[in-house]
């Protein structure tokens, strides 16, 4: 197999100096990549820290293994919320595997006047599958941080709460290069769903002076608008 150190694998079961893996962490370790008993991995339990292991146990459901060492990982800069307007459950999938792949701190999905299908409504049933999508991509950037994923809420009951500075993604924004963000080490910025804003939202977040900005010379879908509006915050704030 290829070095332990260009894999990580997730697991929430730790106890003292020991780390179980769950059965599909086992089946990928030993099936895939072949982990045999004395070898070392390195796991995690997204929380920032990287414990480098060996493998002391194999069963069909577990893998345990000895902590031998940990590394605990620096969080990227600036703490970046993403309070999305939800799309469609499958676009919803991508924003999650993005915002984890970019080292996003937390996602709010927001409930807006211009979502349709609510598939949210059977949220606790699905939250499983999308912590999984969320785990699958935080092992593949090697970034050991899982992100915050709350419960969907409406925009009223959220921007109160926000932070400044609040981002925003229009068309009609700002370019990035007036933007200085290095002093902020938190940010809040927002998509709206497919549909774009309502007059009523435009209103209510205008009351909340808002910085809009402008990230593509076209009209973009949500879950793409998500991934550079973070992507461009990110590297905005640390170009200074």
């Amino acid at each position: 197999m290829r070095g332990c150190n260009h894999y990580l694998f997730y697991s929430d079961n730790i106890t003292d100096d020991i780390i179980s893996l769950g059965s599909s962490e086992t089946n990928h370790a030993v099936s895939v990549l072949r982990i045999k008993i004395g070898q070392q991995i390195q796991a995690t339990d997204g929380d920032g820290v990287i414990y480098n292991c060996q493998c002391t146990g194999i069963s069909k459901q577990s893998m345990s293994c000895k902590i031998l060492d940990k590394t605990a990982v620096p969080k990227l800069t600036p703490e970046l919320t993403l309070l999305a307007g939800i799309p469609d459950k499958e676009h919803f999938e991508t924003i999650l595997e993005h915002a984890a792949a970019l080292g996003i701190s937390r996602i709010i999905p927001l409930v807006m006047d211009n979502c349709r299908n609510p598939w949210w409504e059977s949220w606790e049933k699905l939250r499983e599958r999308f912590m999984s999508k969320m785990v699958v991509s935080m092992k593949q950037c090697l970034y050991p941080y899982l992100p915050r994923l709350d419960a969907p809420a409406p925009l009223d009951s959220v921007i109160d709460k926000c932070e400044k500075p609040l981002i925003i993604a229009d068309q009609y924004g700002k370019g990035f290069n007036s933007l200085d963000l290095s002093a902020c080490p938190k940010i809040n910025c927002l998509v709206g769903p497919p549909g774009g804003l309502s007059l009523r939202e435009l209103n209510l977040l205008e009351s909340h002076n808002p910085l809009t900005v402008k990230i593509a010379q076209t009209r973009l879908r949500t879950e793409l608008a998500a991934t550079i509006l973070c992507s461009r915050i990110m590297d905005t704030s640390n170009a200074h």
